[in-house]
């Protein structure tokens, strides 16, 4: 699913990618390290073999490794999943009886580089979240990416299910109640 796609009503399940480790500079060093270990697996003696065997079964799976969640809308579940050249590992659970679902911004600080300056400056993610929420404890990640997709998903979420939205990307929170939603932006598939 893009980021850019909404949600259509004939999907039941949700499959997204969970932040995990970004490619650089962990998975582009775990790629740098399996692939010349490939080599000295071939073109080594014993002992090089080995040493390439144990860096690339080290530094493979972390390469290739993709955490994701799926959510089954129809029969309340999710699941967090590791997966690994499609061999998805994670079990099932429950999470019924969401009250609301929130839009967050990713706290997520992003690192500019001036090119000849040498200066750094910090700025904040454009990554939103969109979030199922139980109550204060419970919360469930379903997606994340730009604003504009986030909010697009949580309009058909909320006619789908009939709960109101938390958009949490600016302060003051916003808090839409469904009877506002429903005047506002109107479900266009009735």
């Amino acid at each position: 699913m893009s980021q850019e796609e909404t949600l259509d009503f004939s999907e039941d399940i949700i499959d997204n990618k969970v932040e995990s480790y970004s490619f650089f500079p962990i998975r582009f060093v775990c790629y740098v390290i399996a692939i010349p270990s490939l080599f000295l697996m071939v073109a080594g003696n014993i002992a090089a073999f080995i040493v390439g065997f144990v860096l690339l079964s080290v530094t493979l799976p972390i390469a290739v490794l993709q955490q994701r969640i799926s959510v089954d809308l129809t029969n309340s579940r999710y699941r967090e999943y590791s997966s690994f050249f499609g061999i998805k590992i994670g079990k099932w659970k429950s999470f019924k009886g969401f009250k609301i679902i929130t839009i967050t911004h990713s706290d997520r600080a992003v690192k500019m580089n001036v090119a000849y300056g040498g200066a750094e400056s910090y700025a904040n993610s454009t990554e939103f979240h969109l979030n199922l929420k139980k109550d204060n404890y419970n919360k469930l990640n379903i997606a994340s990416g730009s604003y504009k997709s986030m909010f697009k998903k949580a309009i058909v979420l909320a006619h789908r299910y009939q709960v109101g939205i938390m958009d949490c990307s600016t302060k003051p929170n916003k808090k839409y109640d469904y009877a506002e939603i429903e005047a506002k932006y109107p479900n266009k598939t009735i």
